[in-house]
Formats: C-alpha cells, structure tokens, sequence
C-alpha cells in the first residue's frame, strides 16, 4: 500500500517464505484508504487499515500482509512499526519508522532490512496467534523502539517456534 520498491517487497517474502516455510505471492499495489487518515496526527491508524482490508474479497489466501511507507497509529500509540488482531489473517507494517535511527539519521540498508523483516515476521506470528513474548531476544517481544527491536534477534525462541508450528498446520 503506496509506493514501495520492488526489492523491500522481495526481501521480506524471501524472509517469510525461509522462515515459516510458506508460499508467499505478491498482489498488485493498492491506495491506502484515506479515511484511515487522521488529519490531527498526520498519520494512518493502523485499525482503520486492517477494517478496510477486511472488507475486501481474498479468497484465495489464508494471510494478507500489507506493507506501507506511510506514518501508522494507533488510538493509543503515537505511532507504530506494525499491527495485526491475534489469530486473524490480516496485518500491516510500515517502513516510515524503520528507515532511520532514532536520532533521524537515515538508517544502513542492511538495518532497515532486517528491522522490515523483523516487523512483517512478528506481526503474521500474531496473525498465527502467538502473543508477545518475554524471552530475551525472541522475534515476539514487544518492541519498545528501534535501538530494542535492533537487538532482538531474527528467529522465534523455543516456546514461540513450537506454537508456531503448532498454528503452521492450519496456515
């Protein structure tokens, strides 16, 4: 949803596929509805987003992740990297964020890569129903801002992989 290369797109399918072993395909660029657009922040709440999607017909797919390069919310966050309903099937992750650190800075590829596919892994483990996490460095933590979702590691502890694979049998 919006204007995202190619490569941002390719490199967090290639990730989704290598790391829950699933079929990834790519649907055309869709607008991000404006009605999600909360003229007082400036920003899109995420909620609002996923409703939309939610009134569109894919039938032929079990999840749906929309990646964004636009500003996202939350009626109670200032912002957020990402967002999904536990056990749905449908969940959105922006890069606005993700592409600088948090002194402003634009960010290494290499980093905003990996922060990217950290978010979309994350936010279709819930979509998988898994919860967040109190494991030190498990892709379920909840993340409480750049420097912490840097150090958090690109891999599912043991608790989190096994109901990973436990929800995998119903993808």
């Amino acid at each position: 949803m919006g204007r995202l290369p190619q490569t941002v797109l390719r490199i967090i399918a290639a990730n989704i596929q290598a790391m829950l072993e699933a079929p990834v395909e790519m649907l055309p660029a869709m607008k991000i509805p404006e009605k999600a657009f909360q003229s007082h922040r400036g920003q899109y709440d995420a909620g609002l987003v996923l409703k939309h999607l939610t009134g569109l017909s894919f039938p032929d797919y079990s999840r749906l992740l929309a990646v964004t390069d636009v500003d996202l919310c939350t009626p109670i966050h200032t912002f957020i990297y990402g967002e999904a309903e536990l056990g749905k099937n449908l969940a959105i992750v922006s890069n606005f964020r993700l592409m600088y650190t948090e002194e402003g800075i634009p960010a290494a590829e290499d980093i905003y890569y990996e922060r990217l596919v950290k978010v979309a892994l994350h936010e279709i483990g819930h979509t998988l129903s898994l919860y967040h996490c109190e494991t030190p460095k498990c892709l379920m933590q909840v993340s409480r801002g750049l420097k912490h979702l840097d150090e958090l590691d690109i891999i599912f502890c043991d608790r989190c992989s096994f109901m990973l694979s436990q929800s995998m049998t119903k993808f």
